[in-house]
Parts: C-alpha cells; sequence; structure tokens
C-alpha cells in the first residue's frame, strides 16, 4: 500500500475545467496521447483490449529509444539472435 503523507504534507488538486484547458496543465501527457493514438491507428490500424499492453509497451520502448537511430538497427539484431523462437500459439496467449 502506500505510505501515509507526514502531517505537514498539503495535497494540492488540480482539475482542469474544459477541454482546452487540459493541454495547457500537461502538455507533454498530451502530446504523449496523441503520438500513441496515432501509432495504433497509422501503424496497427486498431488494437483489441487483450493486446493492448504490448501496443503500449511497444511505444514505450520506441520513445525511449527515439535518440538512439544510429545504434538501432545493431540493438535490434543483437536481440534478435539471442531471443528464443516461439511457437505462433504461444504468442496468441
Amino acid at each position: 500500500g502506500f505510505l501515509e503523507a507526514s502531517p505537514q504534507h498539503q495535497h494540492e488538486w488540480l482539475v482542469p475545467g474544459s477541454g482546452k484547458e487540459a493541454p495547457k496543465v500537461l502538455p507533454w501527457v498530451h502530446t504523449l496521447i496523441a503520438n500513441i493514438k496515432g501509432n495504433i491507428r497509422g501503424i496497427h490500424h486498431g488494437v483489441s483490449p487483450k493486446h493492448l499492453p504490448r501496443y503500449l509497451g511497444e511505444f514505450c520502448y520506441r520513445f525511449n529509444r527515439r535518440f538512439w537511430e544510429p545504434q538501432m538497427f545493431n540493438r535490434m539484431l543483437h536481440a534478435c539472435l539471442n531471443a528464443s523462437t516461439i511457437t505462433f500459439l504461444e504468442l496468441r496467449q
């Protein structure tokens, strides 16, 4: 569970009003959400709830390595060569 906050700690609630105000409060959050939605629509053309965590994991992987482009091919090749194979049924689980 969560640790209790000290008595001196004050929570400050921030609830943006309309949809137009929300991007001003957390602009990077809204940029990332827009990027995720574009990725899903543009590459995958939709997702199922069952596999949504995998699609989000792929997005996080790509996002966290977006500045590693020169190393990308070698790292992918290394990962592919060191990964064990799985069957189609294992992939679908």
